[in-house]
């Protein structure tokens, strides 16, 4: 049997369970046999108020076989537990994303979370006994939600790629520590320069066209990668570990006596960053290329890239000493000046002021409701079904409002598959409203204009109101399916008990008509 979420593994086990343990109590302490005897009094108390006190005996006796027989029904099919519903049935196959490497299905003996395996949710039942109907209503909801899912064409989750390029960051300290020297050495001077010269000309104005006017404020810019006079002229200012030593290069040391290694130039020194750059996210580039498929490969990779420095942005690193015959840098510095502790307290400002934007940001919202949403109905699910044996004995075995019942059960399930609707919804939205190549990476995550505040309105207000309109529709045909069957089920009591009034009526009809005919005869 299919479920919704990885904790629906735990929660579904663990929420027959209670209902087992509750239906054991009620039935030792004799609580379940409560409705017939309120079944019992009820039919009486009506019989004997609504007919003549010789013919309520009879209709009580035949209204009440009528009510015993469907509560009897209603015990063997919804309330004792005998259908087996083993752990080992149970699993969550996550839907196919565009882009994304299918995920591996999850069932309780590994789940591939911290849910289960002796860290939370332990002593789940390897089987759990579960009432012939409910299975059945389990089953059901569990095969319709998954046939309409997969009866949609697959998306790339946009919102999922934005949020994995907000998060990006460059999780190796040797590679930080490289970027902020490459930033002191190299990006600095070439900038400098830049900005002191402001050169023009066909090759730069067909750079800044492909890769944008912003290209020279940032460390891999094409310009100084592919004009003379910037990265191909610049070098290290010490021996940099993976660079092998090169007498065209490094004459500062002779043939006969030099380093393993030496000072590239900014050029080749890049390539090695960004190669390294590329290496950590290496994912992250896959998901962007199946996000913008119609981008120049090139700056998409910069975009990424880019997005990565500004989570992790190089800073200004103290310039070490420099043997010649050794790659030992001193990069130890002292306490940070007056400048520094306000450059830190600046970036500390800023960084707090963006924390506090996305806090309260309607996309922060979003996101935080659809992690915690599979795991509010696993947790309802595991509710209704562990209290179903107060709603099944309160009913007092009741058929309409068992299929109320069904009714709720199935629109809980179902929740899933609206949210999927809004999520689909919201992937295909963003395509449409940002068509232009790069526009997603580059300009939806930071869009604040109106076009982005009403897709998150729109997409928001799916994810809250189909839901409700669901439990609506559902609730309000569950009432008069209740209704209905209520209405059947008192107008068989009804002919049931007529039946019995016309036949002890009969003789008496029959003697009276007999003794008027022999009157008119004499």
């Amino acid at each position: 049997m299919a479920v919704d979420s990885t904790l629906e593994l735990f929660t579904t086990l663990f929420g027959w369970l209670f209902y087992n343990s509750i239906w054991d109590v009620l039935v030792a302490t004799g609580i379940v046999f409560l409705p017939f005897l309120g079944i019992l009094v009820d039919t009486i108390v009506r019989s004997y108020a609504g007919e003549e006190a010789q013919e309520a005996a009879n209709t009580s006796l035949r209204i009440i076989e009528v009510e015993f027989f469907i509560a009897f029904f209603i015990i063997v099919i919804a309330a004792v537990p005998v259908t087996p519903l083993n752990a080992v049935d149970l699993s969550f196959t996550p839907r196919a994303v565009i882009g994304s490497p299918a995920q591996p299905v999850a069932t309780v003996n590994n789940s591939r979370t911290t849910y289960g395996g002796g860290i939370s949710f332990t002593g789940a039942p390897a089987s759990v006994e579960v009432p012939v109907f409910w299975f059945a209503v389990m089953s059901f909801s569990a095969g319709f939600n998954r046939a309409v899912m997969e009866a949609v064409p697959p998306t790339l989750n946009y919102r999922g790629y934005v949020d994995d390029l907000s998060d990006a960051k460059i999780s190796d300290p040797q590679l930080r520590h490289e970027i902020n020297d490459f930033y002191r050495d190299c990006f600095i001077e070439a900038r400098s320069k830049y900005l002191a010269e402001r050169p023009a000309g066909g090759a730069i104005t067909t750079i800044l066209n492909r890769y944008g006017v912003t290209d020279p404020d940032w460390i891999g810019s094409h310009i100084y990668q592919e004009i003379p006079g910037y990265y191909d002229a610049i070098r290290a200012d010490s021996v940099r570990e993976g660079y092998p030593w090169s007498a065209l290069r490094d004459v500062e040391w002779d043939a006969a006596d030099h380093p393993i290694y030496g000072k590239p130039f900014c050029t080749e020194w890049w390539q090695g960053i960004q190669q390294a750059l590329l290496t950590e996210l290496s994912d992250l580039d896959l998901l962007s290329a199946a996000a913008e498929p119609g981008w120049d490969p090139a700056p998409r990779r910069d975009a990424v890239i880019q997005m990565a420095l500004i989570n992790s942005p190089p800073r200004w690193t103290t310039r070490g000493y420099d043997f010649a015959y050794g790659n030992l840098v001193d990069f130890s510095v002292g306490e940070p000046g007056v400048m520094v502790s306000v450059q830190n307290a600046a970036q500390q400002g800023l960084a707090a002021y963006g924390l506090g934007k996305t806090s309260v940001s309607f996309a922060a919202y979003l996101r935080v409701f659809l992690e915690a949403a599979p795991m509010v109905q696993a947790l309802i699910l595991m509710g209704l079904y562990a209290l179903l044996p107060f709603f099944i004995l309160l009913s007092r075995y009741k058929f309409s409002l068992l299929i109320l019942g069904a009714m709720v059960l199935f629109s809980v399930k179902f929740w899933t598959v609206l949210w999927f609707f809004a999520w689909w919804v919201d992937q295909n939205l963003i395509q449409a409203l940002y068509p232009d190549p790069g526009s997603v990476t580059t300009l939806f995550s930071t869009d604040l204009t109106l076009k982005r505040i009403i897709l998150n309105f729109l997409t928001g207000a799916l994810y809250l109101t189909l839901p409700l309109v669901l439990s609506l529709y559902l609730g309000l045909a569950g009432l008069r399916a209740a209704t209905y069957l209520d209405g059947v089920s008192s107008s068989l009591s009804r002919g049931t008990a007529g039946a019995g009034r016309i036949n002890l009526r009969m003789p008496g009809r029959g003697l009276m008509n007999r003794m008027a005919k022999s009157g008119a005869k004499k």
